[in-house]
C-alpha cells in the first residue's frame, strides 16, 4: 500500500477580464463562495492513490469574520484491501482516518513535509492569463477562452475557467474537473486516536486575488480586454515518454544489500529480489529486454570478488557482440541500485569486466562512500546496553549482529573502516565517476546521504526534474527502488517518469 498525501487541490483561475470587473467583484462576499466537488484523474497507473486512478475530493471554504480571507476545508475517501482511508483538512490541520473490515479505527496527523498544503491557494493567487497551452503535442482545449498558467509545487498548471459551468485544471500528469455545488458540505474534525485533540495547521486562512475569487465563486465577468504582448504559449511536458530517443538495448537490474536469495538464471521480474526492487516494465522505452540479477547481498560485500564475477557473467550474456573471453560488456543497460552501484564501480575498477562505449549504467542512490545505516547499526550491534529502536527500522536496516554486506558499506575513512577498505571506496569511485548516469535523493533518503550518492560527482550538474539527467529527487531510499511509483505533484518525485524519460 502506498503512503498517500491528500490535499484539496482547487488550482483555479481565469483570464481576459477588466482589473475594474474584477475588483468590483471582490465586495462580493466571500461568504457567498460555494462548496467544491473535484474530479480528480490520475494519467498514469504509477500515480494511482489506493489502487485508483479516479476519485473526488469535496471542499467547503472556511472564511474570516471580516469576509477578506479564506482557506479550505475538505476530505477525499478511499478503499483498499477491505480498509478505508478518509483524508481530511479542517481548520487548517490535516488528519488521515484508517477503519478496516472490523470497524477498527485509527486518527493520525499528517505533516506539512509530505506536501506543500500552504502553497495551494498561492498557487490560485498567482495564476496568469495564456493564449494558449500545450501537453506535449496534444493542444489543450478552452472553449470560453478564459485559459490561465500557475505552478504548484513547482509543476504547471493549464486552468480553462467556464464561470458557473465550472473549472477544467491540466496538467502533465494528472486533470482536475472542479464543480461548484448548491448546497453547503459538512466536514466534521477528526478525533487523533493518541496524543493532542488536534494537529499542528499546515495551512492558514489567505487573501485572495480579483481573479482567484472570481473563479471560486464561479463568477467571472463576461467583458475581456486584449492579450498583453508578454503573455506566451505554454508548454507542459508530455504524459507518457513512450518511445527511446537511441536505440532500446537489453537492461539488467543489480539490487542492493540485504537480499538473501541466489539464482543462477536471470529473472524476468524483481519478485525474489526481497522488496529490493520495484517492477519497473511498462516505464523503460529503451530496454529490449528487462533481466533481474538475484544474488546473495546478505553474506556477501560489495568487495567480494566472487559476487563481482556473477554479476559479470549475467552481464555479458545480455548482448550477442559482448566479448565474453575479453570480459567487455557490449550494448547493454546497466541498472544498479544502491549497493548494486558499489558492487559494479568496483568490479570496473578491479577489472573483473569492462563496459564498453555502448553500454550505459544507471546508477541509483549508490552509497559511495558509505552509509549511514550501516554505521548506526554497527554502533548499536556494539552497544553494551540495550536501547530502544522501532521494529520496523531493524526490519529495514536488519538485526544484530550485522551482515557482512551491511558492515561493508560503513563510512569511509570512519571508525569502522581500515585503509585498505577505504582504499577500495577510492578505485571504486574514480570507475563510478567515468562511467555513470546517476540518480539519487536530495540530502538523504533514510539510508544514503546526497554526498555519498556523488562519488565525487559535480554537485552543479544535478537537477530536480525528472528530465533531468542527474536527479536529484527528494524521495527515499524505496522510492528510488521504483517500489513506491510517482508521487501526484512535484516532478522531484517521480522516480519511474525520469527512468522513462531518461536518454539512454
Amino acid at each position: 500500500m502506498r503512503v498517500v498525501t491528500f490535499v484539496a487541490i482547487a488550482v483555479v483561475g481565469f483570464a481576459r477580464s477588466s482589473v475594474a470587473e474584477l475588483n468590483a467583484s471582490l465586495q462580493t462576499s466571500l461568504y457567498d463562495a460555494p462548496s467544491l466537488k473535484l474530479h480528480v484523474a490520475l494519467k498514469r497507473k504509477t500515480m494511482e492513490l489506493h489502487g485508483q486512478s479516479e476519485f473526488d475530493i469535496y471542499a467547503t471554504p472556511i472564511v474570516s469574520t471580516s469576509g477578506g480571507r479564506v482557506f479550505y476545508n475538505s476530505f477525499a475517501t478511499f478503499c483498499e484491501n477491505e480498509s478505508n482511508f478518509n483524508y481530511t483538512i479542517v481548520d487548517g490541520s490535516a488528519y488521515v482516518v484508517t477503519s478496516d473490515a472490523f470497524a477498527a479505527e485509527k486518527v493520525e496527523c499528517l505533516p506539512l513535509s509530505l506536501l506543500p498544503f500552504d502553497e495551494i491557494l498561492p498557487a490560485l493567487n498567482n495564476a496568469t492569463p495564456i493564449p494558449s497551452a500545450s501537453i506535449g503535442d496534444k493542444t489543450v482545449e478552452c472553449p470560453s477562452g478564459n485559459l490561465l498558467k500557475t505552478t504548484f509545487a513547482g509543476t504547471q498548471y493549464a486552468i480553462c475557467a467556464s464561470g458557473e459551468t465550472g473549472v477544467l485544471v491540466n496538467s502533465s500528469d494528472l486533470d482536475v474537473t472542479v464543480e461548484y455545488l448548491d448546497d453547503p458540505v459538512d466536514i466534521l474534525k477528526p478525533h487523533l486516536t493518541d496524543g493532542p485533540t488536534s494537529c499542528e495547521p499546515v495551512e492558514k486562512p489567505i487573501s485572495l486575488t480579483p481573479t482567484a475569487f472570481a473563479l471560486v465563486t464561479g463568477k467571472i465577468p463576461s467583458s475581456t480586454s486584449r492579450m498583453l504582448k508578454e503573455e506566451v504559449h505554454m508548454e507542459m511536458e508530455t504524459t507518457m515518454c513512450e518511445t527511446c530517443l537511441s536505440t532500446p538495448r537489453p537492461c539488467i537490474f543489480l539490487h542492493g544489500l540485504g537480499n538473501p536469495n541466489e539464482e543462477a538464471e536471470l529473472q524476468d521480474t524483481s519478485e525474489l529480489t526481497s522488496g529490493r526492487l520495484g517492477d519497473i516494465h511498462g516505464h523503460a522505452p529503451c530496454c529490449s529486454e528487462i533481466k533481474y540479477a538475484i544474488l546473495n547481498t546478505v553474506d556477501a560485500g560489495w568487495r567480494n570478488d566472487t559476487l563481482h564475477k556473477k554479476f559479470c557473467d549475467f552481464s555479458l550474456s545480455m548482448s550477442s557482440t559482448s566479448n565474453v573471453d575479453a570480459g567487455i560488456v557490449d550494448n547493454t543497460v546497466i541498472v544498479t541500485h544502491s549497493m548494486g552501484g558499489l558492487v559494479v564501480a568496483h568490479a570496473l575498477a578491479k577489472g573483473a569486466c569492462k563496459f564498453s562505449e555502448t553500454t550505459s549504467w544507471v546508477a541509483i542512490s549508490a552509497p559511495m562512500t558509505g552509509s549511514m545505516a550501516a554505521d548506526f547499526i554497527v554502533d548499536y550491534c556494539n552497544r553494551e546496553e540495550t536501547i530502544d529502536v522501532a521494529v520496523e527500522l531493524l526490519e529495514l536496516i536488519g538485526q544484530c549482529p550485522a551482515s557482512k554486506s551491511r558492515r561493508s558499506t560503513t563510512y569511509q575513512g570512519g571508525k569502522h573502516n581500515t585503509p585498505p577498505i577505504d582504499a577500495a571506496f577510492v578505485a571504486a569511485q574514480e570507475a563510478y565517476r567515468g562511467t555513470v548516469i546517476p540518480h539519487k535523493s536530495k540530502k538523504n533518503d533514510g539510508f544514503v546521504e546526497f554526498q555519498s550518492c556523488l562519488g565525487g560527482l559535480d554537485e552543479s550538474q544535478f537537477g530536480n526534474h525528472y528530465l533531468d539527467r542527474f536527479y536529484r529527487p527528494q524521495l527515499n531510499h524505496a522510492d528510488t527502488a521504483f517500489k513506491n511509483g510517482d508521487g501526484l505533484f512535484k516532478d522531484s518525485k517521480k522516480p519511474n517518469k525520469w527512468f522513462e524519460c531518461l536518454e539512454l
